[in-house]
């Protein structure tokens, strides 16, 4: 998940226009002597100051992004800049001021009109950033402030990322604002954040997803695993003759609806994903990926290249989740960590990008592909 490019702080040399860098100072007398000299005494202040901007970035995100709310509320109080405007990445002043931490600044633009819900790059909301950040305080103000605690980014809920990034305090507290327990991503397979949370091992949120109203009792069709994790806490359903995981996933299986991929064998199933690919048909290709796991759950590559599908589809999410399913299953195969650095780097998480290529060149020093992507993510 892609955060919005924190400000250079007070005092930082920058090749920014003097206005954007008053502003990231907070030096709002300076702002409005070199505002005044900009507009030359035409009366467009306000057209001067939003016309300047860095990465589509303008004086209200370098203060929200470095605190200033002295700054930002005479941007918004006085010159009436558009609070919601957005970057060249779809970020507005409000996800800066949540990814830096300032909650006194977050919570004057959110006191003045800006849209909590507003899905920025990829979906996300300041609410999945601040979980993603496990910024307690920050989940706390956007949820009382009326934050949608239930908001989608990629068909992933802030519940899903707490339960993606380990974040359990911000988990409770979504779960206190009644987040859906049991919310799918709605994709080919379900991922119910109990789901997430036995891939990532997160055994401890099992007990707290529970209490919430998760049902163990929906088996992800890919993950033979998850069922065997689940089985053990799940009330019995009488309509399943054998409670087993073999009888569960059975039974599941035969309410497929009579498609002729399910007909497929593995190898045959593989086949025609990699030919929906190079036809660039990753609806298809990814459909195939997820049959060919019920096959064979245990194979690394499927991960990888369904990861690739999400990723061609701009899942970045769901292409995470299997890029770091994939890792976990093979943690000794550069291409793994290449995958998931590569989805790091559509989000723009550039550190955790280059985490995975170094990952991946320790394990095959020399890698030409993963150097130049590491190269590329140090820009």
């Amino acid at each position: 998940m892609a955060s919005p490019p924190l400000s250079r702080g007070p005092g930082a040399p920058s090749q920014r226009p003097l206005l954007l860098q008053a502003a990231a100072d907070g030096d709002l007398r300076l702002f409005k002597r070199i505002a005044s000299t900009l507009d030359g005494g035409k009366g467009r202040l306000r057209e001067v100051v939003e016309a300047l901007k860095e990465r589509g970035g303008g004086a209200l995100h370098r203060a929200a992004g470095n605190g200033m709310t002295a700054v930002c509320a005479y941007l918004v109080e006085e010159l009436q800049v558009d609070i919601d405007a957005d970057d060249d990445s779809g970020h507005a002043p409000l996800s800066y001021a949540v990814c830096a931490g300032f909650v006194h600044t977050v919570s004057y633009l959110l006191d003045h009109g800006a849209n909590s819900d507003k899905p920025g790059e990829n979906g996300c909301t300041a609410l999945h950033l601040a979980v993603e950040e496990g910024d307690c305080e920050m989940v706390k103000l956007l949820l009382m402030k009326g934050a949608d605690v239930d908001s989608s980014c990629s068909y992933v809920t802030p519940l899903h990322v707490a339960a993606l990034k380990n974040q359990a305090g911000a988990m409770k507290i979504l779960l206190d604002y009644h987040a859906d327990a049991g919310a799918d991503i709605k994709g080919v397979g379900t991922y119910t954040p109990l789901v997430v949370a036995a891939i990532e091992g997160l055994t401890d949120f099992y007990e707290c997803l529970m209490e919430a109203g998760a049902d163990p009792d929906v088996p992800d069709e890919n993950r033979r695993r998850d069922v065997e994790i689940l089985l053990p806490v799940t009330s019995r359903i009488p309509s399943v003759h054998d409670w087993s995981v073999d009888g569960i996933i059975t039974h599941v299986n035969r309410n497929v609806e009579d498609d002729p991929v399910y007909r497929l064998k593995p190898a045959e199933l593989k086949l025609e994903a990699s030919r929906a690919y190079k036809r660039k048909d990753y609806v298809t290709a990814t459909k195939l990926y997820s049959v060919a796991l019920n096959h064979d759950p245990e194979d690394a590559t499927l991960y990888s290249n369904r990861s690739i599908c999400w990723l061609k589809m701009d899942e970045g999410m769901n292409a995470l989740l299997d890029a770091q399913v994939c890792r976990t299953m093979r943690s000794d195969w550069p291409k793994a960590c290449y995958r998931e650095g590569a989805v790091h780097m559509f989000l723009k998480d550039y550190e955790k990008a280059c985490d995975a290529f170094l990952d991946g060149l320790k394990l095959e020093p020399g890698n030409i592909e993963i150097e130049n992507r590491l190269r590329y993510a140090n820009i």
